[in-house]
């Protein structure tokens, strides 16, 4: 399968309180970035290598922020061995239920997450 002809159209509907909720369901964790446009997320640590890193924009409301979320879909979906849909379809359950179990909205502005630099 060409891992890039997958594009449902769902993809417009991903906010970023989904991809937020989805990387905390997976155990990642929100880490510093020195550019505040970007939140930057690590995979739990594995033995002794360094923890695979993803980016993605701070705000649902910048340009780039539905290409990047095919773009993180199409590569989680590689790294999981997983159809790209399955990934979506999770990402969507993922913000559902946050939305639902703990009082967050999926309007929710990144700056309220950001991590303080020290």
């Amino acid at each position: 399968m060409n891992a890039w002809r997958w594009v449902d159209p769902r993809t417009n509907k991903v906010r970023l309180a989904d991809l937020q909720a989805y990387f905390h369901r997976k155990g990642w964790t929100l880490k510093p970035n020195p550019n505040p446009h970007l939140l930057r997320y690590e995979e739990p640590r594995v033995g002794r290598r360094r923890p695979f890193f993803y980016v993605i924009p701070s705000s649902d409301q910048f340009s780039d922020f539905h290409v990047s979320v095919i773009y993180m879909i199409t590569t989680f979906s590689e790294m999981e061995d997983r159809h790209p849909v399955e990934l979506l379809d999770d990402i969507l359950r993922c913000g559902a239920e946050s939305a639902h179990g703990n009082g967050a909205t999926r309007q929710k502005d990144a700056k309220a997450v950001r991590l303080k630099k020290s």
